[in-house]
């Protein structure tokens, strides 16, 4: 039996990507169809065209992939190597979810569903980012998570099928896989994008973070990298399937941990206008949030890798995260200085998106930049509260903040220092991060309801 790749599936998600591309700017097209005079009726309907136009297409292959099954069609990969020609109907659907292959395929399915409810039942600032958010997970989903050899066919197939009760086995796995993360990352692009004056916002975030960062640690990962089930130590870095593993946790780790962050840099730019030192604030955090990047990934590696080898992946890997956050970082020279840290508020998004772009590099060394991100991302909140001068910012918010990013930063390298397993470093730091940013914010609410009354 010779394997062969699906033509058919290639050319759907060559236009998958494509319409994502699209999507990323659609806000853009929109803006440059007005100045030339279209009617909000034809723009309207272009919008939602390019807003459903990935989901169509992956309704397309994911119609088929089913298909496939159901009637038994064994010139699919997924279908001659797990079921047989007199296998039940029920075991035709529960092989939908079986092998890391069929797990994510169905995690993809549960992405898209949940975004696609919460597109007409929750309210968002805006549906323009929304929309971006969501073309980057998914760009990201169609070029790492998804496997290859989902879709691929064979040539005078024969079914060569595995036992049931394993079948049934890792079907569980991969439905609970996909159903855990399905729900955490279809939920993800709309909470980055949560009104933070809506009492129900701040509960939900920390709902999030708190369930993603667990889901990272004791969730069903290996259903859809088998080797997650390995300590996540430096020796596993030399093995391909960690990019795939660190595509997954640092998507998990973005839309699970990353709305807090914007929630608590909203609320701080809303409660405290800028004070002075704004620049060196800037600066500091800049330093800091890089020498995290970089420190935090050579302490994890050192001990298996050279450090030539360390620091060619480390260029390798810095160079979209470090571009995307300066750029981003320089938005308001061009005007778009509508908050209060525009600059911070600019390289927070440059890490969120150069971080999930590193997916796409396919690095070895992407999982062990996470921890250095999340704590780059804390101190961007922690130090110009710090730093700068105010007269909303009294001794007791930048003591509070002082203590806990010392806190942080001790309990980072006491964490590290006593566990080699990344696994446990890293869910670990993103709740210490998430209370502490709660600490942090209670503080702020007090001062705030002092200078009110």
């Amino acid at each position: 039996m010779e394997v062969t790749e699906s033509s058919f599936a290639n050319v759907i998600v060559a236009f998958s990507l494509l319409s994502c591309f699209t999507l990323l700017f659609s806000s853009a097209l929109r803006n440059l169809l007005l100045s030339r005079n279209w009617n909000n009726k034809k723009l309207k309907t272009i919008e939602l065209f390019l807003r459903w136009l990935p989901a169509i297409l992956f309704f397309i292959l994911f119609i088929r992939y089913a298909i496939a099954h159901i009637l038994l069609n064994s010139s699919h990969v997924h279908v001659a190597y797990h079921l047989n020609s007199d296998s039940s109907v029920l075991i035709r659907l529960l092989c939908l979810f079986v092998g890391y292959d069929g797990a994510s395929i169905m995690l993809m399915f549960v992405i898209l569903i949940t975004h696609l409810l919460l597109i007409k039942y929750i309210k968002i600032k805006s549906t323009d980012m929304v929309d971006r958010w969501f073309s980057l997970l998914w760009i990201i989903c169609l070029t790492g998570v998804l496997p290859e050899q989902t879709f691929e066919m064979l040539n005078a197939a024969e079914f060569a099928p595995v036992s049931e009760d394993l079948l049934i086995q890792s079907a569980k796995k991969g439905i609970l896989a996909s159903l855990i993360f399905g729900l955490i990352l279809g939920f993800g692009p709309h909470a980055m994008e949560l009104n933070i004056s809506r009492k129900s916002t701040k509960p939900l975030l920390l709902t999030l973070g708190i369930f993603g960062m667990l889901s990272i640690s004791i969730g069903p990962l290996d259903a859809l990298v088998p080797l997650s089930n390995n300590i996540w130590n430096a020796k596993l870095f030399s093995e391909l399937e960690i990019i795939r593993l660190g595509t997954i946790i640092t998507i998990l780790s973005l839309f699970s941990f990353g709305p807090s962050i914007v929630y608590y840099s909203e609320k701080i730019d809303t409660l405290i206008p800028v004070g002075k030192n704004r620049s060196m604030s800037l600066a500091i955090s800049i330093l800091i949030g890089f020498c995290c990047l970089i420190f935090l990934s050579i302490g994890f590696l050192y001990t298996e890798w050279s450090f030539v080898s360390i620091f060619y992946e480390l260029i390798y890997e810095l160079f979209p995260i470090l571009f995307f956050a300066l750029i981003f970082s320089l938005l308001p020279i061009i005007g778009l200085d509508e908050r209060a840290r525009p600059e911070l508020h600019g390289w927070r998004y440059g890490l969120f998106v150069g971080m999930a772009l590193s997916c796409i590099n396919s690095a070895l060394i992407s999982l062990t930049l996470l921890h250095g991100w999340i704590l780059a991302l804390f101190f961007s909140l922690t130090l110009p509260l710090i730093l700068e001068s105010s007269i909303m910012l009294n001794s007791k918010i930048k003591f509070v903040n002082l203590v806990t990013s010392l806190f942080c930063l001790l309990f980072i390298i006491l964490l590290m220092t006593f566990f080699s397993d990344l696994n446990v470093v890293l869910p670990t730091i993103g709740l210490c991060c998430i209370i502490l940013m709660e600490v942090n914010d209670i503080q702020l609410s007090k001062v705030n309801q002092l200078l009110k009354t």
